[in-house]
């Protein structure tokens, strides 16, 4: 949970959400930068964003891709195609 209204109605917020999760690496606490409290067990995956993404709390929270790049989607056509002709 954060203590500031304004982390909800960015519209960029749904876009980073979309395109990745996020997850704390800090199971209980509390973490304040730019006036902005993020409480770690309460956190939701939009606050986490806001604080990884605009607030740059990179070394508190971990980013997980969920989109795959052009390269990776190639590889795994590949790698299917070897695993069925076995």
């Amino acid at each position: 949970m954060c203590n500031c209204k304004e982390i909800k109605e960015l519209p960029s917020l749904k876009i980073y959400t979309f395109m990745g999760t996020y997850k704390a690496k800090y199971k209980t606490g509390a973490s304040v930068k730019n006036g902005v409290t993020i409480f770690w067990e309460t956190a939701t995956q939009e606050e986490l964003a806001y604080a990884y993404e605009e607030l740059g709390m990179t070394g508190a929270i971990e980013k997980i891709l969920n989109t795959k790049t052009k390269d990776e989607s190639k590889k795994s056509k590949k790698s299917n195609k070897n695993i069925s002709k076995e």
